[in-house]
């Protein structure tokens, strides 16, 4: 199972320069500052989701810090280079929302903007443990909810959550995946639906 195979397999090279320009036009200083990232000799540093990613304007190029040779997916580049470009930098809230519940969001995250739960609550069905492992792999951390509740570190501003529920014989396993209530200030809704299918694969891809 890998949620939105298609477009996670494609690759950050092949982002249109107008997510680039975007970003250029404005201060790096700003903007990593609005997103919580480091701007160091042209060069973004911007966590994500466990993974470092480094962003060169100039060249037009993203990696990841510690893998350089590891190809970026398409949706994790556009998610750095849109929250870089349009980031307001308001903090988090600490409150979770569904992301049906930011504004617009319920019109945006049906058919095939549909959040991954599913395949989510389908793979770790029998083995729920495995999804505590995976999540705190990745800087999660436990909180209360749910059977299992993690918070993880979506961006520096834009935590998620992961709610699961274990299945039993007259009832199937149930995920939800929320995010902070002010997401909306650091992505738009394709951001936001970008980030949640990068947090499903990084949990479920084979490792």
């Amino acid at each position: 199972m890998k949620p939105s195979q298609k477009e996670l397999f494609k690759w950050a090279d092949q982002i249109p320069a107008a997510l680039w320009t975007d970003l250029c036009n404005r201060s790096p200083q700003q903007a990593a500052e609005a997103v919580g990232a480091a701007w160091d000799e042209g060069i973004f540093k911007v966590p994500m989701i466990g993974i470092d990613y480094t962003i060169d304007p100039a060249n037009q190029r993203i990696t990841k810090t510690h893998q350089a040779d590891q190809p970026v997916s398409y949706q994790a580049g556009v998610v750095l280079l849109t929250t870089l470009a349009t980031s307001k930098g308001v903090p988090p809230s600490g409150r979770m929302a569904v992301p049906q519940e930011l504004p617009g969001g319920q019109m945006f995250f049906t058919g095939a903007h549909t959040v991954a739960t599913g395949p989510l609550a389908k793979y770790f069905e029998k083995d729920s443990g495995q999804l505590i492992d995976r999540a705190l792999g990745v800087g999660g951390e436990m909180i209360k909810g749910a059977d299992i509740a993690i918070r993880v570190p979506g961006l520096p501003y834009v935590p998620l959550y992961v709610l699961f529920w274990r299945g039993d014989d007259d009832f199937s396993a149930r995920a939800v995946i929320g995010i902070d209530d002010r997401a909306h200030f650091h992505l738009d809704l394709a951001g936001v639906f970008a980030l949640t299918n990068i947090l499903v694969y990084e949990l479920c891809k084979v490792v």
